[in-house]
């Protein structure tokens, strides 16, 4: 079973060495946001905090890679900074959570999980409602660590 993830982490490192080459990510001004739900309410949360984020990183674009078809379609009306939206399978998709998992502090510092599913969204999600946070709040304090971000709920929780 270890070999079976160290060996799907290794894939994974393909698919970003892949990506990171494809964008030239390695500069630190473009960042990647994967965002593999199919919650159209939260991906609309995330993607209208592009901006945002990109000014508090002082970043200048992203890519986005999803499996999801509205991001797919509708990413590119949110922000002009956003360069590209490439879909990817869901098993691309897996691969790049294993080796996100596996090479946390080491990954980098330029590509996002936008999810409130599975590894580190998942507690994160627990959190809506508590203290009148939102999915603004956890996006953009929680997975963006936009560290000056202000909402009711950031204030209260």
């Amino acid at each position: 079973m270890i070999i079976s993830a160290v060996a799907n982490a290794l894939l994974g490192r393909g698919i970003w060495r892949k990506v990171k080459h494809m964008y030239n990510i390695e500069k630190g001004e473009l960042y990647v946001i994967a965002m593999p739900d199919s919650d159209r309410e939260f991906n609309k949360t995330a993607l209208s905090h592009i901006d945002d984020f990109l000014n508090y990183r002082k970043g200048k674009g992203v890519v986005i890679l999803t499996t999801d078809d509205w991001t797919e379609d509708n990413a590119q009306n949110f922000s002009k900074h956003i360069i590209a939206v490439q879909r990817i399978t869901e098993r691309q998709n897996y691969l790049l959570n294993r080796y996100y998992y596996f090479d946390y502090y080491k990954f980098s510092e330029n590509f996002i999980m936008m999810s409130l599913q599975g590894n580190f969204g998942e507690r994160l999600s627990l959190a809506e409602s508590v203290n009148g946070i939102n999915k603004a709040d956890m996006a953009c304090l929680g997975l963006y660590i936009i560290r000056d971000w202000s909402s009711t709920g950031a204030s209260n929780g």
